[in-house]
């Protein structure tokens, strides 16, 4: 796994996942049937929950470091959005929100990927498979998709926490 800098509060991930890691997760989306399906303007999202966990040490201590704490993983989500589904940019409002991480499990347009207001100034991480983003406090940036998805968009998105306990707050 690599991190590439964009901002102190936005990073591009590269070569996220071990192939394994991606196939367990892969496997998942097979059973979407159950998950639950988000409507956003004319197109959907499938939302589930991986129950397995992520072990991500790389971004865990790099959260850590920056926060100077120890954080805590929410539950893990896996993101199927079909063809037209367009997260609109937006801040999250939740405190239990204190670092997001999302890495695309399929090949795709570059144009969906994710791109985060900071500084006067749009960036963005391209859609690349095993690829993705970490980016500190998204209550305070204005982030998500500016292009939407075109044929489907698949994603692990894992957020964490800096307090032990949650906050009943979502």
């Amino acid at each position: 796994m690599q991190l590439v800098r964009l901002h102190d509060d936005f990073w591009r991930i590269e070569d996220a996942l071990s192939e394994r890691t991606i196939k367990k997760l892969q496997k998942s989306f097979k059973h979407r049937d159950c998950w639950q399906r988000l409507g956003q303007g004319s197109a959907n999202r499938d939302e589930g929950t991986f129950n397995q966990g992520l072990k991500l040490a790389v971004i865990e201590n790099k959260i850590s470091e920056y926060f100077g704490t120890t954080c805590f993983a929410n539950a893990t989500q896996l993101w199927y959005d079909y063809d037209g589904y367009i997260n609109e940019t937006h801040c999250d409002l939740s405190p239990n929100l204190s670092a997001n991480v999302q890495i695309y499990l399929c090949e795709g347009e570059i144009s969906m990927g994710t791109s985060c207001y900071v500084d006067g100034i749009w960036r963005k991480v391209p859609y690349i498979y095993n690829g993705g983003y970490l980016m500190f406090n998204p209550t305070q940036h204005e982030h998500g998709m500016r292009s939407p998805v075109v044929d489907k968009r698949m994603s692990v998105y894992q957020s964490y926490r800096i307090t032990e306990e949650p906050s009943p707050i979502w």
